[in-house]
C-alpha cells in the first residue's frame, strides 16, 4: 500500500466488528423476542414471569461484559496518528 500498488482494503475486517450501538441494540431485540415469545405462549403466573425475566436479561448482560471491542492494531495506531 505504500506506493499505490495494492488495492485498499477497507472492510475485509471491519465488516464482522460489531460497535456499541448494534450490540445494544440486539440485546434490546433479545429481551423483546423473549418477553414476545413468553406473552404467546401464555404465561400467567409471578415465578414464571421472573424466570422470563431473568432469561430476558441476564444473557445480555453476561454478553456485554465479556464481548470486548478488539485492542487498537499497530497499523491502526499510526493510521490515527497520521490523520
Amino acid at each position: 500500500m505504500q506506493f499505490g500498488t495494492a488495492a485498499p482494503v477497507s472492510g475485509g475486517y471491519t465488516r464482522l466488528m460489531f460497535s456499541e450501538n448494534t450490540k445494544t441494540l440486539l440485546f434490546v431485540a433479545w429481551v423483546i423476542v423473549v418477553g414476545i415469545a413468553a406473552f404467546a405462549s401464555g404465561i400467567t403466573s409471578v415465578p414464571n414471569w421472573v424466570l422470563v425475566a431473568c432469561v430476558a436479561i441476564v444473557p445480555p448482560l453476561v454478553a456485554r461484559r465479556f464481548w470486548r471491542v478488539p485492542e487498537q492494531t499497530i497499523s491502526e495506531s499510526i493510521q490515527n496518528a497520521r490523520r
